[in-house]
């Protein structure tokens, strides 16, 4: 009796895995689809990078407010999110009049003795740019400046290792910035 039970379920198993095959079979092969070729890429030329993972504003700033013992200016700014104040990065450039623009923080060396700072801080919804002479005494109000803010999105800043970020030309060439 044991052996005809085990005979049974020996071919029953055997019945149920080629029932199971022939229906994968049947199924996968029956299911092929092809849809129309798509269009023909240019040879040679790639789509630009698209800028998701960052923002950018220009700002000239002609009020700057006092508090000794610096000038300041706050620039108002929705592009600085919560992310990408605490996990991302906020770069701020200013002109340096021959085209080109400097990372904040920058020290202007006036003369061999006297130096005026500019400092960053970035906060959710904007920034405050400091202004601060090294002799800590009432500096002339700053004379208007154009400064570029940029956000980058943590996910930018992990596709994007190796860029030397104190270099405004470099972060606008690798996230395809346009001014």
């Amino acid at each position: 009796m044991k052996t005809t039970i085990k005979h049974i379920t020996l071919k029953t198993a055997k019945v149920a895995a080629a029932a199971f095959v022939i229906c994968g079979l049947a199924l996968t092969s029956s299911c092929k689809k092809e849809g129309p070729a798509g269009p023909q890429g240019v040879a040679g030329t790639n789509g630009a990078d698209g800028n998701a993972n960052v923002q950018s504003t220009t700002v000239t700033v002609s009020g700057w407010s006092y508090s000794a013992p610096s000038y300041y200016t706050n620039i108002t700014w929705s592009g600085i999110t919560s992310s990408i104040n605490t996990d991302g990065a906020v770069l701020v450039y200013v002109s340096n009049g021959g085209g080109g623009f400097s990372q904040l923080p920058l020290t202007m060396y006036l003369s061999s003795t006297y130096s005026s700072t500019m400092e960053v801080i970035s906060y959710t919804g904007g920034v405050t740019i400091y202004w601060t002479d090294s002799d800590l005494t009432t500096p002339a109000t700053p004379p208007n400046y154009t400064f570029k803010v940029v956000a980058i999105a943590p996910a930018g800043l992990a596709a994007h290792p190796g860029i030397d970020y104190k270099n405004y030309a470099a972060v606008k060439a690798a996230f395809n910035i346009k001014d």
